[in-house]
């Protein structure tokens, strides 16, 4: 129980990838706040985890909103008087709208940007002042390898992405001093529900399938004091991926 009587919040908490980061960061022994904009998802996230024995919480948050974000912070000190641990999920591509830049819409485009990168600013800006002043704090950022290496038809995606790794290795200069690491974790392919995930094989060199657990192992490990001398690092998931091409 590496993460006993600690609190964690997790935005985008109640989907795939973050559901799986709630489990893993309960399991440790942590509070596990489910932070997501679909509430009946993280109540229903919330209902799994208790249901296995582990400490959860749900709470409804709209990260582009900052008013909405200071609401979870203050709910989550109001039931829990601390906050350890922050893992900014939340966010995702344009899907079925991407298309090339010069024919996206703005709507779309500055849509993107707000949930993956303004919303992983905010929040870190919501409860960066708490954590100064306990000189402690854990926070994870989820970036991914669209944001290294670019991918067509998804430029917004590319940029919030690159923005949320650069912000990561910043923000972890500034805050170092006050006992607080600040890490990324970047994933490659993660199938959804919809996808083909056997195709993804031969996007990595491990011809295996990314999973949530994966992701969210990293996770785990980089809110624990088994990293506690690691910050302003980007831990790459993609069996591979991001070295070069692979074989068609």
């Amino acid at each position: 129980m590496k993460l006993k009587d600690q609190v964690a919040i997790v935005t985008g908490g109640a989907g795939s990838i973050g559901g799986a980061i709630c489990k893993q960061l309960a399991s440790e022994g942590a509070v596990v706040a489910v932070a997501d904009l679909n509430e009946h998802h993280a109540r229903e996230t919330e209902k799994h985890l208790q249901q296995a024995g582990l400490n959860a919480i749900a709470v409804q948050v709209d990260v582009r909103d900052r008013q909405s974000i200071h609401q979870m912070i203050k709910t989550v000190l109001g039931q829990c008087s601390r906050i350890d641990i922050l893992v900014n999920n939340a966010g995702g591509s344009a899907r079925s709208e991407c298309a090339p830049f010069h024919r996206s819409r703005d709507e779309v485009v500055q849509r993107v940007l707000e949930i993956n990168l303004m919303g992983t600013i905010y929040c870190i800006r919501a409860v960066v002042d708490h954590m100064v002043e306990n000189q402690f704090g854990k926070i994870i950022n989820i970036g991914s390898i669209v944001g290294m290496q670019g991918l067509p038809n998804c430029a917004d995606y590319s940029a919030a992405k690159g923005g949320v790794i650069a912000f990561t290795k910043s923000i972890a200069m500034e805050l170092g001093q006050h006992g607080i690491n600040v890490n990324c974790v970047s994933p490659g392919l993660v199938p959804r529900p919809d996808q083909d995930a056997q195709a993804m094989r031969k996007t990595n060199y491990l011809n295996a399938i990314c999973s949530p657990d994966d992701v969210a192992n990293v996770v785990r490990f980089l809110a624990t004091d088994q990293a506690k001398f690691i910050t302003g690092q980007n831990y790459v998931v993609d069996g591979g991926r991001s070295l070069g091409l692979t074989k068609k």
